[in-house]
């Protein structure tokens, strides 16, 4: 294998490591309140210019709010230019997300539910019809044949004198 490429490829993983454990303490710092890595938070009151302010002092303290309130605003403005999101509102996506699916299979149930109960209907309603039809025809053949007995008697009566 090429030495050249191995050299580099070692070190590009070597950084990225680095680079990943950067971003990790870079996380907790800021979940912390920007405490624990010294250096960072003397780095962070120097660019915010509190450097030459006295700890634990109401001014330190406005200063260290203030300055904390637009560093996470430029800091999520920056993650939206770089197509990211917070971990707190991709959380918040998904547990919407779940929520809906829920919902979702919830509603498709009753639909299907619906639907069964409709076409039962349906079935029942096509029953109750042809039992009206058949009603209907047994009752009308009746009074046919009521109707032929009577003009029977009728004929009779009047050829039997």
């Amino acid at each position: 294998m090429d030495r050249n490429f191995l050299e580099f490829w070692g070190n590009l993983l070597i950084n990225a490591a680095k680079q990943q454990k950067q971003m990790e303490d870079l996380a907790e710092w800021m979940q912390q309140g920007f405490k624990g890595v010294d250096e960072w938070t003397a780095m962070f009151n120097k660019f915010y210019g509190m450097e030459h302010l006295k700890k634990n002092t109401p001014a330190y303290m406005e200063s260290w709010e203030e300055a904390s309130e637009r560093f996470f605003n430029s800091f999520k403005d920056y993650l939206d230019l770089m197509g990211m999101v917070p971990k707190n509102e991709h959380l918040a996506l998904v547990k919407k997300y779940e929520e809906l699916k829920e919902k979702v299979a919830d509603q498709e149930e009753t639909i299907h539910h619906l639907r069964m109960l409709l076409e039962k209907r349906k079935a029942e309603s096509q029953d109750e019809m042809v039992q009206g039809f058949q009603t209907l025809i047994d009752k009308q053949s009746k009074q046919f044949q009521q109707t032929m007995e009577a003009f029977g008697s009728f004929f009779k009566k009047e050829n039997n004198p």
